[in-house]
């Protein structure tokens, strides 16, 4: 069976974090042209900062989230994270980005899956309900608690 969860779009603080996040890092390069440094260590820092946006953006928006047969996996271009359903032990509801060992996630409120390698993760789901339920029919012995 193969299910894929996108994950939940940023929205509220996040997404003016961004914007900020964003801006600064288009015009701060300026400073360096107004200097009177020269066009090229401009167009050096200005191509970085690109970059950098570049990849935020494709992090945020290409973020999957896949249930392969018995394995979970978190894709962005290629996949980042893979674990065996059936080492889930425990799924904690209502959590916060700053929670878990490996980080997926794009908002708050989102679930944090323990597994028995000590190597908890954390996800935003769009739909939580679907994709919990989907993980129980792998693993009925997976406990869902709420924050």
């Amino acid at each position: 069976m193969n299910m894929e969860f996108q994950s939940k779009k940023l929205a509220g603080i996040f997404r003016l974090i961004y914007i900020i996040l964003f801006l600064f890092f288009l015009l701060m390069p300026l400073l360096m042209l107004f200097e009177k440094n020269g066009f090229y260590p401009f167009l050096i820092m200005e191509s970085i900062f690109l970059i950098i946006i570049f990849i935020l953006i494709v992090s945020i928006l290409k973020l999957k989230i896949r249930i392969e047969g018995n394995f979970l996996l978190i894709k962005i271009i290629f996949t980042m994270y893979k674990t065996d359903i059936n080492k889930i032990y425990k799924v904690r509801k209502g959590e916060t980005m700053w929670s878990g060992f490996n980080k997926f996630g794009t908002t708050t409120n989102g679930l944090i899956i323990f597994t028995k390698h000590l190597n908890d993760l954390y996800i935003t789901p769009d739909n939580e309900v679907l994709f919990l339920n989907e993980l129980q029919k792998i693993n009925p012995n997976i406990i869902i608690e709420n924050k």
